[in-house]
């Protein structure tokens, strides 16, 4: 075979396949470890923050590793290192890592994916500028361009069929193999290209090469320019990614979405350039900008499709014009290496803003507003520089784009201005924001505090005198778990013994006010912010007649915990209530999950779970977990508009006590299935996806309305 046709195989396949397994190892190990961390969409953030470290430190190695040292010498140190990441398989995390508590999530993420996947991940982030490098020296006739299309292909494929293919084909664990076996392929590839490396001669260096690199010093002071562009195009990626998650699904197709379309505008900024208008892609950033501000209501479960459109298509404007502005200054082929430094630094830069400075300066999401801004300014400063004095439409479109971004930041701000008169205390930690707002404050019997996260209600108290220690909407008698309580008392009722409570959830503690002299309360709660922000406005927990403790961390965890050290809960009703948002964790619906609550009930225990949104149907899930454990299940509906209810609550009530549903009370409450009644699902850890209970027709209609 051809020296010149070997070279182009084996670098074309290393380059698409590292490009594949680049891309696609970040949501295998996000969705993987996001059970860990209680579901929360920040795990993500987290994940997309530590990957863009390990690329920093791999184009780092490759740029060091490129300067000073010969070619040969660079192949026999880089199979050194494919032979210790090689040791780092299998990627699979361990149990061990599972979290013990709630503190630092943060580091405990950062250091779980550097133990199970740093160095195999930096090795492969070394790839692109190792191999352009490695080009330049083996045949100059070689394009490197042409073979990088390959690599952005790659890791198209990596991300695309991720959603589609390996998740709902493939187990969470199965698939950390599957992709610890193709990097054993990348590396026998990559060590290919460095044997090639090491079997040609050096050419020497070119009269044109030369030229190359004295313009590339002249050019040197733009690394901060590049830096720039770069950092605003990570931030955007992810505050517009935060911005997208916390109103809905944590899944993982809503990560890999705006990730996709990033890479996207990288690949159109280095490939197509041509497409590439300074002033029409600013006007039509404006415009999607102002829409997504001003045309998406504030329920979070309205306008769900629009909402997710206006974020992406926002996003995808604003860091084509960052990424188009940055190649437009990229610098002679010699000095590519400093250039994509600057593109890695920048990334990982806009990474530590977004992940962890922003949550410690900004009580709510306010980065995703700043880079709306930073990108309007930026891109009218481009803009009007760019124009020629006799550009008389381009400069009237140009103000009149202004004009319009002016107007739609001073409709958000009044808007802001407005809801932020109710807000009484807010906190923001790794679990996004939780908020204590006033409501119905015209209506002094009706007048409460309600404690808010994503956008949906996590429990209320009146605060008049005389309805304080009222249960509210969710816990009321005639509610699911009013019922249940109501049987399990009336059992109890012959033996005088006190029950045995434990919730999954805290919420402002609604289910201690209905505590009695004697019970004994569990509550396990992932958000220290949910029980200071209970502590400081809500009296349930302190007022209730029952003796009430309070656990920090991933509720299933403690509990799978405790069966471990022998102390189940006996629990005589264990609720369920940990849905915030408008998704619910999927690790809580899964068939081992319930086995762990089934081995805290008691005989005739009441498992009691609390969720239900139109857009999710979770009816065939129900149906599916009571016939696995041979339980019977009962949803129990209360409407909206009643007992001043402003929503549907929902109850599924499973227990195995085949009397509970027979008593007259209990028959007359129970609803229908919202769907045909007939339909069975199984969620289990390894295969658990929101999309097999996404009722389509209600969400449908949601964005028609």
């Amino acid at each position: 075979m051809p020296a010149a046709l070997l070279t182009k195989i084996m670098f074309s396949a290393t380059l698409g396949l590292a490009g594949f397994l680049l891309f696609q190892v970040q949501p295998v190990l996000a969705k993987f470890i996001l059970p860990w961390f209680g579901g929360s969409a920040t795990t993500w953030t987290v994940c997309m923050l530590f990957f863009q470290l390990a690329l920093l430190a791999g184009y780092g190695y490759a740029y060091a590793l490129t300067a000073p040292i010969r070619p040969r010498t660079q192949a026999l140190l880089h199979i050194g290192l494919l032979g210790l990441a090689l040791l780092a398989l299998p990627i699979t995390p361990s149990d061990a890592y599972k979290p013990d508590n709630a503190d630092n999530p943060l580091g405990r993420i950062m250091a779980l994916l550097t133990v199970c996947v740093g160095l195999p991940y930096a090795v492969l982030s070394t790839t692109s500028p190792l191999l352009q490098r490695w080009l330049a020296q083996i045949d100059r006739s070689l394009l490197a361009s042409r073979f990088f299309a390959v690599s952005n292909l790659g890791s198209f494929l990596g991300l695309l069929s991720y959603p589609f293919i390996f998740e709902p084909l493939l187990s969470s664990p199965e698939q950390t193999i599957w992709w610890s076996r193709l990097f054993v392929v990348f590396a026998l590839l990559m060590a290919g290209c460095a044997a090639i490396v090491l079997m040609r001669a050096n050419p020497p260096v070119t009269i044109a090469e030369m030229a190359d690199t004295s313009a590339a010093s002249a050019t040197g002071d733009r690394f901060w320019l590049w830096l720039a562009y770069s950092g605003l195009g990570s931030v955007l990626l992810i505050a517009t990614t935060n911005q997208m998650t916390q109103w809905t699904a944590v899944i993982p197709f809503l990560w890999i979405l705006p990730l996709s379309l990033y890479l996207a505008t990288f690949i159109i900024a280095f490939g197509y350039q041509h497409l590439y208008h300074r002033l029409g892609f600013f006007i039509a950033f404006v415009l999607l900008a102002v829409a997504s501000i001003t045309l998406v209501p504030a329920d979070p479960g309205e306008g769900l499709l629009l909402r997710l459109a206006l974020n992406a298509a926002t996003m995808t404007a604003g860091c084509m014009i960052c990424h188009a502005e940055m190649v437009r200054l990229q610098p002679p082929a010699t000095r590519l290496p400093r250039f994509y430094m600057a593109i890695s630094l920048g990334g990982a830069l806009g990474g530590i803003a977004v992940a962890l400075i922003a949550p410690l300066i900004f009580s709510d999401y306010w980065e995703y507003p700043l880079a709306l801004i930073a990108t309007t300014v930026t891109g009218a400063a481009l803009s009007w520089r760019s124009l020629e004095p006799s550009a008389r439409r381009q400069r009237l479109a140009l103000i009149t784009s202004c004009a319009v971004a002016i107007a739609g930041a001073g409709y958000a701000l009044s808007q802001t201005a407005h809801s932020e008169r109710d807000v009484v205390d807010r906190i923001r930690n790794f679990y996004g924001v939780v908020k204590v707002i006033r409501e119905h404050q015209d209506e002094p019997e009706r007048f409460s505090l309600t404690m808010v996260q994503a956008g949906v209600p996590q429990g209320s108290q009146y605060q008049s005198p005389a309805r304080r220690d009222e249960p509210y909407c969710a816990f009321l008698p005639g509610s699911g778990v009013g019922h249940a309580l109501a049987a399990l008392r009336a059992r109890s009722a012959a033996s005088k013994m006190p029950l045995r409570i434990g919730s999954v959830g805290l919420g402002v503690g609604v289910l201690a006010a209905l505590g009695q002299p004697g019970d004994d309360m569990r509550v396990y709660e992932l958000n220290p912010a949910v029980t200071d922000l209970t502590n400081r406005h809500f009296s349930f927990v302190r007022d209730s007649q029952a003796k009430v403790h309070v656990f920090h961390g991933d509720g299933r965890i403690l509990l799978e915990r405790e069966l471990a050290a022998g102390t189940p809960g006996n629990f005589d009703l264990l609720v369920v209530d940990a849905f915030r948002g408008a998704s619910p964790p999927l690790h809580l619906m899964t068939k081992e999950a319930f086995d762990i609550y089934l081995r805290h009930l008691a005989p005739g225990g009441i498992l009691a779970i609390n969720f239900e949104i139109d857009v999710f149907g979770l009816a065939p899930l129900h149906r599916g977990l009571s016939k696995e454990f041979s339980l019977n299940v009962g949803w129990f509906e209360t409407p909206s508009a009643s007992d001043d209810c402003d929503d549907t609550v929902s109850w599924a009530l499973y227990t195995r006590d085949a009397a509970l549903f027979a008593a007259p009370e209990i028959k007359s409450a129970l609803s229908p299935w919202r769907d045909d009644g007939k339909s069975t699902l199984l969620w289990t850890d390894a295969n658990a996806n929101l999309l097999s209970i996404v009722n389509w027709d209600n969400l449908i209609g949601r964005v028609a309305e």
